[in-house]
Parts: structure tokens; C-alpha cells; sequence
């Protein structure tokens, strides 16, 4: 009789904590700013563990400590790793695959300030990783103004090419209404042997997880499309108030 097949390794998220969030005008770490009531990396923990995440890993970096007794209560399983210079999303991975170790399936990778995000979006993102040849999947959007997002650039057959930052980009990559939400699933195997091959030729000076697309796109890098209000994102008290009225709203 055929053996038994080997079951897939359940996924693991990194939730990228390490940010100051100058805009919020608060002495208090971005991931931490209420959302009905719980910090807002509370709500990417908890979509994440309910689409199945085994393993969670946090980045943090402003107010590490601070962020580190907010959160832990919360799951008591979750590894802090230390991001002590924000060189860019790619060198807080990189800062993540110590504690990613040997897990040798699926990593979600996600902001602490997108609360929003549906544990079914997520567990679609990691579906997506398993069928992509590059081991590579990623959420994108199109926002009522691009301006500021990285753009989705495509081939003539609709493949992900690359992403490029607004910085980086000429007028015509600026016009491309598709961006990147800043959501990816990646096989923990790519992220080992690729991650640490990033650079820092661009207009910041920092290692841009999104590098990986172009890196890998030859081999059949996946996408998927969300709403826009799912992937939004916090930076300023306003935009806070705004996703407050679109929770309760989803409640509802």
C-alpha cells in the first residue's frame, strides 16, 4: 500500500511591530493605539491564529518593551524578535528568520497596524503560496488614491513582474491604479535562501521585502485581490477613527 501523505506544515505568521508611528502624535507605539478596545496587533494576532497560524512571531522595535507586555498576555505562545535599526520590511524579516527556524511551511507576513484583515483572506494568501511555483503570494488592492503605495507591475499576460515603490517609480509605473497591500505569504524556504541576497540600491536606502517579487517572478508569483477597507492601513489619529467606524460598521 502507498505510505500515508505527509501532512503540510500549518503556517506561522511574522507580524511586523517595530514602528514608531510619528504621525499618531503619541508617545505610544503605533501597534498599540486602541481599536474597539484592544491594541490594533491584537486584531492582527487574533485573524491570524483564527486561519489557522500555529506559530506567531512579532517584530518590535519603538517601545519594545512596551509593546512586548501589551501583547504577551494576549497569546502567551508569541516570540518577540528585536528590529533595533528600521532598515526597511526586508531587514525586519531578515531580523525574523532566527526565530522562524527550521518550520519549513507556509509564512504570513503582515503589519501590526492592518487590523482589519479577514482570517479567510488570510487562509486564501496561504492557499495561494502553496500552488505558486515561487513559493510566493501576495494581497493587492486598488485605493480610491494610489498615492504612496507600491504599484503592481504586470506583463502583457497579467503576471506579476514587480513591485515598485512610489519613490522609485517614472510617471507611467505611478499611473498603475493596482498596489500592493503589504500582505504576503512566503514559503519559509524562499525566505531563508533569498532574503539575506537583498539589497539597498533605492531612493530609502532600505531592504524592500518586495524586492523578493522581481527576484522570484519567473517562477509564478500569485496575487490576490482584496477590498480596499480590508488592507487599510493606520498612520495618522484620523485614519484610526475611520477604521473604528468601519469595524462597527462590519458588526453591524
Amino acid at each position: 500500500m502507498p505510505a500515508d501523505p505527509v501532512p503540510a506544515s500549518p503556517p506561522i505568521a511574522v507580524v511586523l511591530a517595530a514602528g514608531k508611528g510619528t504621525r499618531m502624535r503619541s508617545d505610544l507605539p503605533k501597534v498599540l493605539h486602541p481599536l474597539a478596545g484592544e491594541p490594533l496587533a491584537v486584531h492582527v494576532l487574533r485573524s491570524a491564529r483564527a486561519a489557522g497560524v500555529a506559530g506567531l512571531v512579532v517584530v518590535v522595535g519603538h517601545g519594545a518593551e512596551q509593546v512586548e507586555a501589551a501583547l504577551r498576555p494576549v497569546f502567551a505562545d508569541l516570540r518577540f524578535v528585536l528590529q533595533s535599526q528600521q532598515l526597511g520590511t526586508g531587514h525586519a524579516v531578515q531580523c525574523a528568520l532566527p526565530a522562524i527556524g527550521e518550520h519549513t511551511g507556509p509564512v504570513l507576513i503582515l503589519s501590526g497596524d492592518v487590523p482589519l484583515l479577514r482570517p479567510a483572506t488570510l487562509a486564501g494568501l496561504v492557499d495561494a503560496c502553496a500552488t505558486s511555483g515561487a513559493g510566493l503570494a501576495l494581497a493587492t488592492f486598488e485605493p480610491a488614491d494610489p498615492h504612496g503605495y507600491g504599484r503592481i507591475v504586470r506583463d502583457d499576460h497579467g503576471r506579476i513582474q514587480a513591485i515598485v515603490e512610489e519613490r522609485d517609480a517614472d510617471a507611467a509605473t505611478r499611473a498603475i491604479r493596482e498596489c500592493n497591500a503589504g500582505v504576503y505569504c512566503a514559503s519559509a524556504e524562499l525566505l531563508r535562501s533569498e532574503l539575506p541576497t537583498l539589497g539597498r540600491a533605492n531612493a530609502q536606502g532600505e531592504i524592500y521585502l518586495t524586492d523578493l517579487v522581481a527576484r522570484v517572478a519567473g517562477r509564478g508569483v500569485l496575487t490576490l485581490k482584496v477590498p480596499a477597507d480590508e488592507v487599510a492601513g493606520v498612520n495618522t489619529p484620523e485614519q484610526l477613527a475611520a477604521l473604528a467606524a468601519l469595524l462597527a460598521a462590519r458588526a453591524d
